[in-house]
């Protein structure tokens, strides 16, 4: 055909954009990531070997072979065994501890637990569980936010009590 002749013209072929909107929808349809968790839990047929430091909430429900370090809470449930000392700051111990337990804050040896070496805590519940070995009460840590009792001067005290002469 001519010059100016019968074909049409064509448009340049337009790619779709991405609009920011759509954009961050697509992303907002993607599954979250779980939030990181203090606590630990050996599950009841897993057993670990080795040391557990550090900081957080510790369950044993299956059976460790080894020492746990930890400022925070240890609770060694029904099904738990542990083989090594315990040092936390809070422990309760419904299965079987060999080794020794300090918790620097409170130790609960519940009915169905037991504790097969010496303690040291400040605070300690026995609800008739067994415990072969010693027994050591710790001073509570002093903490600098408790009101200490102010000295009192008993010779400055004045009581206006009237004595009944009947």
């Amino acid at each position: 055909m001519g010059f100016f002749g019968g074909q049409t013209r064509q448009d340049p072929a337009t790619t779709p954009s991405f609009e920011e909107d759509t954009f961050e929808e697509a992303f907002d349809a993607l599954p979250t990531l779980p939030q990181p968790q203090d606590n630990t839990v050996i599950a009841k047929g897993i057993t670990f070997t080795g040391v557990i430091e550090g900081e957080g909430i510790v369950q044993i429900e299956g059976r460790l072979e080894g020492e746990i370090k930890l400022k925070g809470s240890v609770t060694v449930a029904t099904t738990g065994e542990v083989q090594g000392p315990i040092t936390a700051d809070a422990v309760r111990v419904a299965g079987e501890v060999t080794g020794s337990i300090t918790a620097r804050e409170h130790l609960c040896l519940e009915r169905t637990g037991s504790i097969h070496g010496d303690v040291s805590t400040c605070s300690l519940v026995v609800e008739n569980g067994r415990l072969d070995g010693s027994s050591k009460m710790l001073v509570p840590p002093e903490r600098p936010h408790e009101v200490q009792p102010a000295e009192i001067n008993v010779s400055s005290l004045d009581f206006d009590i009237p004595l009944d002469e009947g």
